[in-house]
């Protein structure tokens, strides 16, 4: 009896633990909706109506959305004028971010992308003339020094990762800033591959001795033949990952392959993923889960004119098991388009807004994008790889803490 008891007291506690955790916000039907536990019920944010993007604080859990008036006709090709608020928990009030942060000039914007920093502390928009941030501490507006949406920094603020080189931030490379008062230190470069060389030739796996055989100098010295994924800090500040293929080269349709690099910040190493192996195809981005023992790896794969799929992996560093969590779902002549991606809290569950459309239902006429409605909001278990969670129709996904 008391066996049969414990079982049950194990099997109850397995269920408890993996039910997903953590805030999930996403844009649906024209406003932004809000779980603060993924499944047990959504909230429509007051005012959201017309919500066009969307950020969740990574400490705070303040949604911050931009939404568009009834009556902005903007032209087609011209961005619309998006008013900024933000909701606090319980999200049952939004205040318009003119009235946090005083500033007339900032109280529409024409943003194309939203974002927090890591620290929580400053609010950022991307805009076809540049940055626009908002200081939530002190209160006042301020234009980032760097591109915000094209890096990440820890959760104490103190350590930063960038794309770029000390010469320029558009030259193929990774700038690591912190922890405390260091400089911007430059990871790699064109000019400098050493680091990456070096890392790749310590590992054994035959698909990174494969692939560190076919890098050719004189390839690798053309900026064009790169790609460097965005790179990611954890949260703790204490690693940053990236995806790279090292000046392999890049096909007319966008083909190459490319290997996952870790670096430990204390000492500034440089080391190869190699039990991941290598990936074939654009790696758009790595993104490590909030506890930082998992990664959320992101590429798109040309096959055709008519077909490039995405495809979405997690990476599990204790058990080094590999599981493709978006395209293992597509049907039969179906595509698979991802638009948003994000860790819950949990660091076990990921949130997904997906489409499956097939090849001829994208054309020029719809800007090669699936339909409005298409997507749907999925939350899977990195670890089952069962979905555990639905929701018809949501888009711009977002996470956010407990």
């Amino acid at each position: 009896m008391k066996c049969r008891l414990l079982a049950f007291v194990m099997l109850m506690s397995f269920g408890a633990q993996a039910a997903p955790l953590g805030t999930l916000a996403y844009l649906r039907a024209g406003a932004a909706w809000v779980e603060v536990q993924p499944g047990k019920g959504a909230r429509q944010i007051p005012d959201s109506a017309g919500a066009r993007l969307l950020a969740v604080s990574p400490t705070s859990g303040a949604v911050a959305f931009m939404a568009a008036s009834s009556t902005s006709g903007a032209p087609a090709a011209q961005l619309p004028s998006l008013r900024p608020f933000l909701s606090q928990r319980p999200y049952t009030v939004s205040q318009p971010l003119d009235r946090l942060v005083p500033d007339s000039a900032l109280k529409t914007v024409r943003a194309r992308w939203l974002t927090w920093e890591g620290d929580g502390r400053n609010l950022i928009a991307g805009t076809d003339a540049g940055t626009v941030a908002w200081d939530l501490v002190h209160r006042k507006r301020f234009i980032p020094n760097q591109t915000p949406g094209y890096q990440s920094t820890s959760q104490d603020g103190d350590v930063t990762a960038a794309p770029g080189t000390l010469r320029s931030p558009d030259e193929p490379g990774v700038l690591l800033y912190g922890p405390g008062a260091r400089p911007g230190t430059e990871l790699f470069s064109v000019r400098e591959t050493g680091p990456l060389m070096a890392a790749l030739r310590t590992q054994p796996q035959t698909g990174l001795s494969q692939f560190l055989a076919q890098l050719d100098p004189r390839t690798q010295a053309n900026e064009m033949n790169w790609t460097v994924s965005i790179p990611r800090v954890t949260p703790d500040g204490r690693r940053v990952y990236f995806a790279s293929n090292v000046g392999w080269g890049v096909g007319s349709a966008g083909s190459t392959t490319s290997a996952i690099f870790e670096v430990e910040v204390t000492n500034v190493r440089v080391r190869a993923l190699g039990w991941l192996g290598t990936f074939s195809g654009i790696v758009q981005d790595v993104r490590p889960s909030p506890d930082g023992k998992r990664l959320l790896i992101v590429l798109t794969r040309h096959v055709s004119n008519m077909e490039v799929q995405t495809l979405v992996y997690t990476a599990d560093s204790a058990s080094r098991q590999l599981r493709e969590l978006v395209r293992v779902d597509a049907g039969k002549g179906r595509l698979s388009v991802l638009d948003s991606a994000c860790w819950l809290a949990d660091s076990r569950h990921v949130a997904l807004s997906v489409a499956y459309p097939r090849p001829q239902d994208l054309t020029r006429a719809n800007d090669f994008t699936p339909a409005p409605g298409a997507h749907a909001l999925i939350v899977k278990d990195t670890v089952s790889g069962k979905v555990v969670h639905r929701v018809a129709g949501a888009t711009g996904v977002a996470c956010g803490p407990r």
